[in-house]
């Protein structure tokens, strides 16, 4: 078949006109991007994490969230969802780094969110729930990219953490051992619990456990914002 110059000149236009589809992705890429867990039961979404996540998104025009897909789960099931979870949310930070490399990453749990995520960022295992390895499984690129890390009602909870912030002075139900370090994210993790939760702590108030959006929503926002400079 003969093409004639003018219908030439129209296939080289249209192919210079379509952006490339890495270029495209990139291009359409936030500065900010918000990965949140939620905590066990909390129907999918962000559960009680939307709290912290809304007021970064209000804060930071233009930013985008997503939220950790996997079951979270109580009872008998606990200890599987908390290993899907734990690989599910490395799962989605590295893939998110490598569509997005320049985004900076917001990473926000709330209590068995905040687990899964303490796992994989940290590593060192959580053999009460299953989980015998010790390394972490977040990239390297992406660790770069995470800039705050906001958990709230952590199972992991151990006080001795300097990221720790709130009242209580003992051990979640799952906590982390005595010496336990999580040396890359240290400056960047803000941890909250308080004494009477029950979860990340030895309390006897669920509600405590419930209510970290309300109680500290403005003093993580200000974290983040400083994280982020």
């Amino acid at each position: 078949m003969l093409l004639t110059f003018a219908s030439v000149s129209a296939l080289l236009a249209g192919a210079l006109a379509a952006p490339a589809p890495e270029l495209e992705t990139r291009q359409s890429c936030p500065n900010i991007h918000v990965i949140a867990a939620r905590e066990t039961t909390a129907p999918a979404g962000y559960g009680s994490a939307s709290t912290f996540v809304n007021l970064i998104l209000q804060a930071y025009p233009g930013s985008t969230s997503e939220a950790v897909n996997y079951p979270a789960t109580g009872g008998n099931s606990y200890g599987t969802s908390v290993q899907q979870g734990t690989q599910n949310v490395a799962n989605q930070i590295n893939s998110f780094n490598q569509r997005c490399p320049n985004s900076k990453l917001v990473i926000v749990g709330y209590s068995q969110g905040a687990q899964i995520e303490d796992n994989a960022l940290c590593g060192g295992g959580d053999p009460n729930q299953g989980i015998t390895y010790t390394y972490p499984l977040i990239t390297s690129a992406a660790s770069n990219a995470i800039k705050a890390v906001i958990w709230a009602g952590n199972p992991r909870n151990s006080p001795a953490e300097t990221f720790h912030y709130g009242s209580c002075t003992a051990g979640g139900f799952d906590p982390r051992p005595s010496g336990f370090s999580c040396p890359t994210y240290q400056s960047r993790i803000r941890s909250y619990c308080d004494a009477s939760d029950p979860y990340c702590c030895n309390g006897n108030n669920a509600q405590t456990h419930n209510g970290y959006g309300g109680e500290y929503g403005q003093n993580a926002l200000s974290f983040v914002r400083a994280r982020l400079g």
